[in-house]
């Protein structure tokens, strides 16, 4: 199937009406753009999965108008808040989504600011606090009915859960938090910082190099062709990640433990140096190291999914 056009998809994006509260409707897409996407993207679970219903829409956080969606089903038991890496967006967590709604859980997730069909510099954000203010922003606009919450975040999602646990004033919502290959410290991090300081001055951004995630090479083929994927790397980004590391307090973030599931082929993150980290961070932390992952556990290949997937069933209780 060729992909969705460049053109269609911001017309998509721009198009897109508020987030539409109450339960999701179970029922035909009629938007020919909005079903080419969530055909593409293997996102029709409302067509395919009986009585399951799907919003999509734009809430505001800050700047930034972000595209949410949710996927919600008759008799849930609980919900399950989906959040993506870096460079990712919805349309590449349709295993989890797909996970999610088997263990009888309404799905949410969205598109994190400049990534997907969310607003927003490409690939790019002054400040890791607006990542936290877009959970709190979507959990608060979302309407979901009022059930336990889980949360499962990959790499920068991790990010973007700690920042949203440091600054949330309210009680933390989630029963259960599952961390994926989550981000703190680059791999070779010392040669990142050493790059943006020679060239922050100078250049906006530089080339991307598509790197080997994932032993899925479907996966890795289709992102490659991915029409919403970004080509290139701010050099802001790279910015805001430093003065988010510099000033991120390794301490007890008072939410209590979570399971943090860590692949050791992964070449993305210095894992070695960041599963301590998250530690200090969730005091109690279980930690499940999986033998042969790559970095994009979200898309690993089925064999590695099916197998940690296993190990979130059981933390989390579901069936």
């Amino acid at each position: 199937m060729l992909p969705p056009s460049v053109e269609s998809l911001a017309a998509l994006a721009q198009g897109l009406p508020d987030f539409p509260g109450g339960a999701s409707v179970a029922e035909p897409v009629v938007d020919p753009t909005l079903a080419v996407y969530l055909d593409y993207y293997h996102l029709d679970f409302a067509g395919r999965l009986p009585g399951v219903g799907h919003r999509i829409g734009t809430l505001q956080s800050g700047p930034y108008r972000l595209a949410v969606q949710a996927w919600e089903q008759p008799g849930a038991r609980h919900n399950l808040l989906l959040l993506h890496g870096y460079f990712d967006h919805t349309g590449l967590y349709g295993h989890l989504v797909a996970h999610g709604l088997a263990r009888g859980a309404n799905v949410l997730i969205f598109d994190l600011p400049g990534h997907g069909l969310s607003s927003g510099a490409p690939a790019s954000i002054d400040n890791f606090a607006s990542y936290g203010a877009a959970v709190s922003d979507v959990l608060a606009g979302a309407g979901f009915p009022s059930l336990p919450w889980s949360v499962i975040a990959q790499s920068t999602g991790g990010a973007a859960l700690v920042e949203f646990a440091r600054r949330s004033d309210e009680a933390w919502p989630f029963r259960n938090t599952v961390l994926l290959a989550p981000l703190l410290r680059p791999a070779q991090w010392w040669r990142v910082c050493l790059a943006h300081t020679l060239v922050h001055r100078f250049l906006d951004s530089v080339p991307r190099r598509f790197a080997e995630n994932s032993s899925d090479r479907e996966f890795l083929d289709f992102v490659r062709r991915d029409p919403l994927q970004s080509q290139r790397i701010p050099v802001a980004w790279v910015g805001a990640l430093r003065r988010w590391l510099a000033g991120l307090r390794r301490e007890d973030l008072g939410v209590g433990s979570a399971l943090l599931v860590q692949g050791d082929a992964d070449q993305t993150v210095d894992w070695r140096y960041n599963l301590p980290q998250y530690g200090q961070l969730f005091p109690g932390l279980r930690i499940e190291l999986l033998p042969g992952a790559g970095h994009h556990l979200a898309n690993e290949a089925v064999a590695l999914r099916e197998r940690y997937l296993r190990v979130v069933d059981r933390y989390c209780g579901w069936r």
